[in-house]
């Protein structure tokens, strides 16, 4: 049975909802952010492939009309070493869906999020699902609690700069 949690941030005065759901919607940007030790990503599938990649710092991005899937892969670092998993990204109209699909040393994961834009005075709301064996759930769920408060942050910031 998977776990769930929610992690929620106020929009900050000056920052308006449209500013973060676009940001959302800009697929190398939601990487970016929610990789902090990105190396590298590619995409796999999905509607234009060629406006979607990124190699060190020389790439570019996008994102995809609303209701379409676009998976990457993902390489990134962690304190185990290099690690390489699948991400499907599906904007959606208040925000952006997420599933990661990955292997831990303790076993395999997948992580759904379901980022939205909420209410009138904004706040940025992330749901998480994550299944997986007890024992990995248990840390991805604190690495998620503990890191992605960060996450939300830095998107905040750079929607304040819109």
């Amino acid at each position: 049975m998977p776990v769930e949690t929610t992690i929620s941030t106020p929009l900050p005065a000056g920052v308006q909802p449209a500013a973060v759901i676009a940001l959302l919607h800009n697929h190398e940007a939601y990487i970016r952010t929610t990789c902090p030790q990105l190396i590298s990503y590619k995409q796999i599938s999905g509607p234009s492939p060629a406006a979607a990649a990124f190699d060190d710092d020389s790439g570019a991005g996008g994102g995809a009309p609303l209701g379409e899937s676009c998976t990457f892969e993902v390489v990134d670092r962690r304190p185990t070493g290099q690690t390489t998993y699948k991400m499907t990204l599906t904007n959606q109209p208040e925000g952006i869906d997420s599933l990661v699909d990955g292997k831990a040393p303790t076993g395999t994961m997948a992580v759904r999020t379901r980022w939205r834009v909420r209410g009138d005075g904004g706040l940025l709301e992330e749901e998480i699902e994550i299944d997986s064996n007890m024992i990995t759930k248990k840390m991805v769920k604190g690495n998620i609690e503990k890191g992605h408060p960060d996450h939300h942050r830095s998107f905040l910031a750079e929607a304040a700069k819109a």
